[in-house]
């Protein structure tokens, strides 16, 4: 073993098993020479570590330049027979008039004969080494890239989940009856809650644990570690706490008062921020593809040419650009962080724990597999015999009936049409209907469950503040959590109360309160909510008295409630805009279809009647365009309106629908 220094803090490989073939072969040719300019990748080496990929910066940037040269080689490889077919024949004098070069020039700049003879074959090596160069180039940039795209990732991973984590330490720390490392050690724990935040927590754990560090020095390591400024704030001040001393409970609440104001300041710049690229996208995705289809169209027209231009535009421009804006949108925005699920298991008893037992037998075992056998059995059959359940619990479920049905249809359809004859124009103005209809079957039942569950979980979600309001103020008399929880079902809480009597009876048949939150918590499996359970859950674990840390996680998501209004209030001005917008597309384009073309056809214009100009093709291109258009404005508005590009395809089904009834019944 060996350590490789790495500037702030030592690697440690093992040749020939932390770096697989390539790696060590990369590392071997240029490693070295990284080595004598290593300061050139000080920062790139901060970049590496705050995205934690476990990698030395000699050996990562060792293996970026031996893919990029790889890729650049059959990059190269590429353009010599690209170049070998295109320079096929080609001489100076034709290169002279293609381009149009003045005879001055050629006069002056006379090519040797030897360049003559040998023209193509120069041009096809300069293609080889242009291709080499950018290919190579481009692989290099991405590679480098990434590492410093993934830091800004987890730093807005972070950030965006700071006050709740913040929160977290100091609504425990408050309760008393656990240290700052047992808290934090518990927040490291609830990665399905709080996500890269957890994790910093968790690498500080890891740090003391089982590297050995005390817990200053661990602070330390991850305050140079992360690539959260905010993250980095709090942990300094830790830091001077746990090495000086001072009131850390007034510390913590300092510090989640001020995260929360800075979450509702980049909140409403947040909200700028999507307004802007709802203006954007109206401007340059909507407004732009129809100004150029219809100057395409006079230039065609007037040209006597065909609608290669048209459409490169309405199968390339439109759905491209609105693919790439959508990426755009989900960087630049930076919406909430995907949790991953957290998995409930079954309550083990212990009522008897004090009883001796048999061991168990090789018959035992079997037993028990085939009992969990069976349980699988009997999942899988629930899910069979009862799938309208199913689906309302997991929307994406109505996928496994849709699809078989849709591509069924779609294939019988597409069979009982063969042969298709006449081109792409003949065999699209068929397949059409039976394109829409596939979509309708294949979406239809996906977005209604989907919007059942999203209605469900913003009831839920609405109730959650004032549930766990009456639940301080009960808990705060002296009655106990699990009695003032019972007391709470009894009133009128909405869709949550089913839930809440759910928990009481769990409760009273398992006697198990954190069990019964956790189980809470897994049903709903909203953020908000699960949160709020989890806290309860373990400040009750620490204290009785814990009225006063309900009442500020009911605070905490009346917040985020308050939140997620305003930015619905905000949205729904560009979603409405995006709504006209389109109506506006789709009319400009139905009335080019409908009239302006179907005008100048024939008679009224000879020259189009010579055969540069098909009505067909250029309605059926129009129709498409009306289409793409409806499916990608859909998204952005579902995107922009609440964050998820699921709740847009009901806008896009409907702008789709629209267009294809007006198209068909109108034209």
């Amino acid at each position: 073993m060996e350590a490789i220094p790495c500037g702030i803090w030592y690697c440690t490989t093992v040749k020939g098993v932390s770096m697989n073939a390539i790696n060590t072969l990369a590392f071997r040719i240029f490693g070295e020479k990284i080595l004598e300019n290593e300061d050139r990748y000080a920062l790139f080496r901060i970049k590496l570590r705050q995205s934690q990929i476990p990698l030395p910066v000699e050996q990562y940037v060792s293996t970026a330049i031996l893919y990029s040269l790889l890729a650049g080689i059959f990059g190269g490889l590429a353009g010599l027979l690209i170049g070998k077919q295109l320079f096929k024949g080609t001489t100076p004098e034709s290169i002279v008039s293609t381009f149009g070069i003045s005879s001055w020039v050629t006069r002056v700049v006379e090519a040797p004969v030897l360049i003559e003879a040998h023209f193509p074959f120069i041009l096809t090596i300069v293609g080889g080494l242009i291709f080499f160069s950018m290919i190579a180039a481009f692989t290099y940039g991405l590679i480098m890239a990434y590492p410093p795209m993934k830091a800004d990732s987890r730093k807005r991973a972070i950030n965006a989940t700071m006050p709740h984590a913040t929160a977290f330490l100091y609504v425990l720390q408050r309760g008393g009856g656990m240290t700052i490392f047992d808290i934090m050690k518990s927040l490291s724990k609830h990665s399905h809650l709080y996500g890269t935040a957890s994790h910093e927590f968790g690498n500080i754990i890891r740090d003391v644990e089982y590297f050995g560090k005390d817990l200053q020095d661990a602070l330390w390591n991850a305050a140079d570690r992360t690539p959260s400024e905010q993250f980095k704030d709090l942990v300094d001040g830790l830091i001077s706490i746990v090495s000086g001393g001072g009131d850390i409970t007034l510390y913590l609440k300092n510090k989640t008062d001020l995260y929360k104001s800075n979450a509702n300041k980049e909140h409403k710049r947040f909200l700028d921020t999507l307004g802007l690229l709802a203006e954007v996208y109206i401007t340059v995705f909507v407004v732009g593809p129809l100004f150029l289809m219809v100057i395409l169209v006079v230039m065609n027209m007037i040209d006597n040419g065909g609608a290669t231009n048209l459409y490169i535009l309405v199968y390339g421009a439109i759905p491209f650009g609105t693919a790439i804006f959508l990426v755009f949108l989900d960087m630049l925005t930076g919406d909430a962080e995907k949790m991953p699920e957290e998995k409930t298991s079954r309550i083990k008893s212990d009522s008897f724990s004090d009883v001796r037992v048999k061991p168990w037998t090789e018959r035992d075992e079997e037993l028990l597999q085939k009992m969990a056998f069976y349980e699988k059995v009997n999942r899988v059959k629930n899910v069979i015999l009862h799938p309208i359940k199913t689906m309302l619990d997991r929307p994406v479920y109505a996928f496994v009936i849709s699809v078989p049905i849709a591509l069924g249809y779609f294939a019988s359809a597409f069979l009982k049409q063969m042969p298709y004859e006449g081109g792409f124009i003949e065999t699209a103005s068929t397949l059409d209907d039976y394109i829409f209809v596939t979509l309708l079957v294949l979406f239809i039942p996906y977005i209604i469950f989907h919007e059942l569950e999203v209605r469900k979980i913003r009831q839920i979600e609405d109730q959650v503040p004032e549930f766990l309001k009456r639940l301080a103020s009960i808990n705060g008399t002296g009655i106990l959590l699990a009695d003032a929880i019972a007391i709470t079902a009894q009133s009128n809480m909405g869709k949550l109360r089913s839930e809440i009597k759910c928990t009481v009876a769990d409760i009273r048949w398992n006697s198990n309160l954190e069990e019964a939150l956790k189980r809470f918590e897994a049903r709903i499996r909203t953020n908000m909510t699960r949160r709020s359970l989890t806290l309860i859950a373990k400040a009750s674990e620490s204290t009785g008295d814990i009225h006063k840390v309900i009442s500020t996680v009911a605070d905490d998501a009346d917040i985020e409630k308050n939140l997620k209004k305003e930015r619905s209030a905000e949205m729904f001005i560009y979603v409405f805009i995006i709504f006209v917008t389109f109506c506006v597309f789709l009319v400009i384009v139905y009335v080019l279809a409908a009239f302006f073309l179907p005008a100048l056809d024939g008679s009224s214009n000879p020259a189009m009647s010579m055969g540069g100009f098909d009505l067909k093709e250029y309605t059926l291109l129009f129709f498409h365009a009306a289409l793409l258009q409806g499916l990608g404005s859909g998204m952005v508005a579902g995107k922009m309106g609440s964050g998820s590009i699921s709740s847009g395809l009901k806008h896009s089904l409907a702008m789709m629908t629209v267009s294809y009834v007006l198209f068909t019944l109108f034209i």
